[in-house]
C-alpha cells in the first residue's frame, strides 16, 4: 500500500509543472494523516500512517467544469482500503476573501481488506469545498466534503483545518487539520456489509500555480 502512495505522490508532482504551463490554474498537494481505523465499530488499528495526494486543474471556460483527482489510503496491517477519486466541479465563488466549489464525481475503493479478504467497489459522490481568507494574514480556513450514496457504497468524508501560505514565483502552503472518512460497503465480503470509520490529524504541503 505504501509503495502505491509514494508512486502516486511522485506522479502528481511530476506532471504538475508541464500541466501548469498549459492551463490557467493548478493546485497540487500531499497530506500526511495520523489516523485510527474502526471496522464495524471495533478498532482495527490505531495511530497509522496514511496519505492523501491530490491535483486540481482550473480554467476560464464557464460551462466546462474544473477537474480534481485524488488518491488516499485508510488503514494498514490487513485492515483498510485505498481510494481514488475524480471530481468535476465549478467555482461558484473565487475572490480574495472566499472561495466556494461545488461538483460531483466518482470514487473507487480498492484493496478493501479485512484479514486476508480483498474486494473493490465504487460510488458517485457529491462534492463541496470552501476556503475563507483571514484578512491581513497569510492564513486561511478550509473545509471540503464528499457525500456518497449509490447502491453498494454509502457514507461521507471531510477535511477541515487551517492553511498558511507564502507568495513566491508560485504560491506554497502548509496546512494542518482533521480528516475523517465513514463509508459502508454493502455485500463487500461474503455478502456481509462492512463499515469503516477512519479519522485523525493531518499535516500537508501544497503548491498553487
Amino acid at each position: 500500500m505504501k509503495k502505491s502512495v509514494f508512486l502516486a505522490c511522485a506522479a502528481v508532482f511530476a506532471v504538475s509543472a508541464p500541466v501548469a504551463a498549459d492551463v490557467l490554474g493548478a493546485k497540487v498537494g500531499v497530506d500526511y494523516v495520523y489516523s485510527d481505523l474502526k471496522v464495524d465499530g471495533t478498532t482495527a488499528n490505531e495511530h497509522q500512517d496514511n496519505y492523501h495526494a491530490y491535483a486540481a486543474f482550473e480554467h476560464f471556460i464557464p460551462l466546462i467544469p474544473n477537474a480534481l483527482v485524488e488518491y488516499s489510503t485508510h488503514g494498514a496491517d490487513d485492515f483498510g482500503f485505498e481510494q481514488s477519486s475524480v471530481t468535476a466541479y465549478y467555482e461558484l465563488l473565487d475572490n480574495s476573501l472566499l472561495s466556494l466549489d461545488v461538483g460531483a464525481g466518482y470514487s473507487r475503493y480498492s484493496d478493501i481488506e479485512v484479514g486476508s479478504s480483498v474486494s473493490s467497489q465504487g460510488s458517485p459522490h457529491a462534492y463541496v469545498a470552501t476556503e475563507v481568507m483571514l484578512p491581513v494574514t497569510n492564513f486561511s480556513l478550509f473545509a471540503d466534503a464528499k457525500v456518497l450514496g449509490w447502491e453498494d457504497v454509502t457514507g461521507e468524508e471531510a477535511r477541515v483545518g487551517v492553511r498558511w501560505a507564502i507568495e513566491l514565483p508560485i504560491e506554497l502552503g502548509v496546512r494542518a487539520g482533521y480528516a475523517m472518512t465513514n463509508v459502508t460497503f454493502e455485500n463487500a465480503l461474503a455478502n456481509n456489509d462492512l463499515k469503516f470509520e477512519s479519522d485523525g490529524w493531518m499535516l500537508g504541503v501544497d503548491a498553487r500555480f
